[in-house]
């Protein structure tokens, strides 16, 4: 868990979708709502006022709470929609896919969503020079482990598996 001060550029409500803003100031971290399309950065846990600063907790959640910009089934993909709220998100072309639902609701009400967010593509290779020549190989380590778990950490994950399943 981390975290950071960053200064608020909009009036934001609670339970929306934020992003980092451009700079406004340097050696000033900017947040503002999410807009159409967007891959937030950010969840609003409680609403925030324009030149508020505020304390930015990363902690890693894999599930986010966030008000639905329209009727949104259980299971679907889901992305951002106007005002930094959730929408489902259907086709080619649509908007970017951050994440699927994991329970119905209607406009306005909150939506529980699994964060889902992938990359964008093959990125731009670094240049050749930045490589350093290769070291000299090691000595062999010693062998591992049979790769089996003990009998504790089998039956834990047995019943992770069985409260997942159901």
């Amino acid at each position: 868990m981390t975290n950071f001060k960053a200064v608020v550029v909009e009036d934001i409500h609670a339970n929306r979708l934020v992003v980092l803003a451009v700079k406004e100031k340097e050696n000033e971290i900017n947040i503002r709502l999410a807009q159409e399309g967007e891959v937030p950065d950010f969840l609003a846990t409680r609403a925030i006022k324009e030149g508020e600063g505020v304390y930015v907790t990363i902690k890693n959640r894999e599930t986010w709470k966030v008000d639905a910009g329209a009727d949104i089934q259980a299971g679907v993909s889901v992305g951002t929609g106007e005002d930094g709220k959730i929408v489902e998100v259907f086709g080619e072309g649509a908007t970017p896919i951050i994440g699927y639902s994991i329970n119905a609701a209607n406009a306005e009400e909150v939506v529980s969503y699994v964060r889902n967010v992938k990359g964008g593509g093959e990125g731009v290779p670094g240049p050749q020079d930045s490589i350093g020549d290769k070291g000299a190989t090691g000595a062999k380590g010693d062998k591992g482990a049979d790769g089996f778990p003990t009998e504790e950490q089998w039956y834990e994950l047995v019943a992770r598996v069985e409260t997942l399943e159901g």
